[in-house]
């Protein structure tokens, strides 16, 4: 009994040997190298549009609709109040800052102080601003609007400070840090910020 039983066994095994030779299992299939993934195209939605590369006339192009829409704004106001832009926005922050001294005006306009002098003296001139002398300090002048003064910055338009630079401060933080810096990499390939020029107005007064 004990014969036929290992006689039994081996003949077993052997034949189970013989079908696995025969027949891969399947962990070898499984061992297979995976078929590569083709990508798969990108399907551009109907109806977008494709953004080309800009150009430098295209830069050009909005600086020349951004400098005539400035001078023609200035224009129109010279034309209604006969001040220049620069002028009226002078007149603007003395009549917001009364008592106002020549050099923090010309912190406020972001111009030179001999600048700003030659443009308080033209407004004085015409009668629209006097200078006092400070309480505090007999060696400070300051600046006040007379009541022609006032009267025309009552008639002024909407935008007595300029186009250029209500419209600047009416951006975010995010975007005039984007003008700034699209502007710095064109001055700095036009050699550099020069002061003396930054701090003169503009050819048609802002």
């Amino acid at each position: 009994m004990q014969a036929s039983c290992i006689t039994f066994a081996a003949i077993y095994f052997a034949q189970m040997k013989r079908i696995a030779l025969r027949t891969p299992g399947r962990a070898a299939a499984s061992a297979r190298p995976a078929r590569p993934v083709t990508p798969q195209p990108t399907v551009r939605p109907r109806g977008a549009t494709r953004v080309r590369p800009r150009s430098g006339l295209d830069v050009l192009e909005q600086l020349r609709v951004v400098v005539r829409l400035a001078g023609a704004h200035s224009a129109h106001l010279e034309r209604t109040t006969g001040l220049p832009g620069a002028q009226l926005w002078a007149l603007h922050e003395i009549g917001g800052h009364d008592a106002i001294s020549v050099g923090d005006l010309a912190a406020k306009l972001r111009l030179r102080q001999a600048t700003v002098s030659n443009l308080v003296h033209r407004l004085e001139d015409r009668g629209l601003v006097r200078k006092g002398r400070s309480p505090a300090d007999q060696r400070v002048v300051e600046l006040h609007l007379t009541p022609a003064g006032r009267k025309a910055l009552k008639n002024s338009a909407a935008q007595p400070r300029g186009l250029l630079p209500s419209v600047l401060e009416g951006l975010s933080a995010a975007q005039l840090r984007k003008v700034y810096e699209g502007l710095a990499v064109l001055l700095d390939r036009m050699g550099g910020i020069d002061p003396a020029l930054a701090g003169r107005p503009l050819p048609f007064n802002e």
